[in-house]
């Protein structure tokens, strides 16, 4: 088991966004604070510094990353960050994000890194969503997630990334199904699209490359349930190698949903 306790700060959540690309508000302290709520954490960067723990584990023997996000972190949580053997199964790590409650698992479903027989799409379908990287980026992005192994950083920034080229396609629609996603949100602003589970398979050997350049993100949507519910899947490539295949479930929720869930914060005044 390895463990670290952490506090997601304000200027790491906002570094961490400007690493990634990610403009949604809720990581926005201005913005936040004028709703008096304390900036809510994404749960990439939770995810991110959470795998790390098991780099090892992930480069050299796990095919596989079966990711749930069941609740929210807020700015200023003390959270810690857990990889452990599930069960004693040597194939397998359970990642964990506890504050009051693990923010990657359920009752019935947790996060987790395995070895498991796995089939990649030779014929996956999507649109190519090709994205700019800077030094800069993966830089930052390394150590916000306090990455020792550069190899790892550059796959889970390759992973990360993935949500700016997913928002790039709602927001630059070109298929019936983008275009069906982006007038949902657009029409009805109390709503935003939020992922719910997300299922990583990687090659084997493990991916060795240097983002910085351009990764390709190959991205398809499919709809489950309509203005609800929507399936993406997306294949991540670097010069034509593959990084990662993956199936994204993405659940509309409420604003007033989420801003509930974002800790609010207290006032002390002066007698």
């Amino acid at each position: 088991m390895k463990q670290k306790k952490i506090i997601f700060r304000d200027t790491e959540i906002v570094e961490f966004c400007r690493a990634t690309l990610d403009t949604n508000k809720i990581h926005d302290p201005l913005f936040m604070a004028k709703l008096g709520k304390h900036v809510i954490v994404p749960g990439m960067f939770a995810l991110a510094k959470t795998v790390n723990l098991s780099a090892g584990f992930l480069k050299n023997y796990a095919n596989s990353l079966n990711v749930l996000f069941n609740s929210l972190l807020s700015c200023g949580d003390f959270v810690t960050l857990c990889t452990s053997s599930s069960d004693g199964n040597p194939y397998e790590i359970r990642l964990s994000a506890v504050n009051c409650k693990d923010t990657l698992s359920s009752n019935d479903e947790y996060t987790r890194l395995s070895v498991k027989e796995t089939r990649f799409n030779t014929h996956h379908k999507g649109i190519l969503r090709r994205l700019k990287v800077k030094p800069e980026q993966v830089g930052k992005f390394s150590l916000l997630i306090g990455a020792e192994d550069k190899d790892v950083a550059h796959f889970l920034f390759a992973v990360s990334y993935a949500s700016h080229a997913l928002l790039r396609s709602i927001n630059q629609p070109e298929t019936e199904i983008e275009k069906e996603i982006d007038e949902t949100i657009s029409k009805n602003i109390r709503i935003s699209p939020f992922y719910h589970t997300l299922d990583i398979r990687i090659p084997t050997p493990f991916p060795v490359f240097d983002p910085v350049g351009e990764l390709d993100y190959f991205i398809h949507f499919e709809r489950e349930k309509l203005c609800k519910l929507y399936g993406a899947y997306v294949r991540c490539e670097h010069h034509g190698k593959l990084i990662f295949q993956a199936h994204y479930e993405l659940v509309g929720i409420a604003d007033r949903v989420i801003l509930r869930m974002a800790k609010t914060i207290k006032c002390h005044h002066l007698a």
